[in-house]
């Protein structure tokens, strides 16, 4: 029986976060038939075992974030696609929140506002500026995808092919997204993640970072060595 909706969660070596984001999805508040998907990119420490609680089923994918969500996406169910990330959490109204939006046959993805699992004043800001950006962009129909949580019928995947094994996937698919319809921005619910690449690398190089890693991948005609410091996806595990 097809189920309504699959919730995919990508994971290598999340044994510190990945109970807190399947918890939340377990815990949604909803009458349809949803199903949780883990993959495992070859995890060495506690994550399947971890996963093993909540998962529905747990597939195992090559290494890199965009082939964890193309091989959740072949084992799912759903006609709609949920992507949490495994260092992130929806709120228990999120699948509610999103299907009925996508029914919506010219919308063909989105993603819902978020907040960071730490607070600063810093990272309100963060929070405030990119949801408020991310707003303007979905009301033109040229919304983001954000990585750790976006939503999409399966039709839309497959027309689209998939998440792209490259630097900044989310947002390379987005643009694969807009060829298919508009893709748009929820104020709410707002997910939460991880603030750790900021912890981890400071504010101006995480924008560097990212801002690199999207002329990288949308423009890759061009030669950036030698200009971008960053160019290649570094893991923050």
């Amino acid at each position: 029986m097809t189920m309504d909706v699959s919730v995919i969660v990508p994971a290598l070596d999340e044994e510190k976060n990945i109970a807190h984001s399947l918890k939340s999805i377990v815990k949604q508040d909803t009458i349809r038939d949803y199903e949780i998907i883990v993959s495992d990119g070859g995890s060495k420490d506690r994550t399947l075992e971890i996963a093993e609680r909540w998962a529905d089923k747990i597939v195992h994918s090559k290494k890199g974030i965009a082939n964890g969500r193309n091989t959740g996406a072949l084992a799912a169910k759903g006609d709609v696609l949920v992507f949490v990330d495994s260092d992130s959490r929806i709120p228990k109204d999120y699948i509610d929140s999103v299907v009925p939006v996508l029914e919506d046959k010219k919308i063909s993805g989105l993603s819902c506002a978020f907040g960071f699992d730490r607070h600063s004043k810093t990272l309100k800001l963060i929070e405030d500026i990119c949801n408020r950006y991310l707003a303007l962009k979905g009301m033109e129909g040229k919304g983001e995808i954000l990585g750790f949580n976006n939503a999409m019928r399966k039709t839309m995947f497959k027309k689209a092919g998939g998440f792209p094994d490259v630097p900044q996937e989310d947002h390379v698919m987005a643009r694969k997204l807009w060829k298919q319809g508009r893709v748009v921005f929820l104020t709410e619910p707002k997910a939460i993640t991880s603030s750790r690449r900021i912890d981890e690398r400071g504010t101006l190089d995480t924008v560097i970072y990212y801002s690199n890693l999207t002329l990288a991948s949308t423009l890759p005609e061009f030669n950036f060595k030698g200009i971008l410091k960053h160019k290649e996806y570094l893991p923050v595990r």
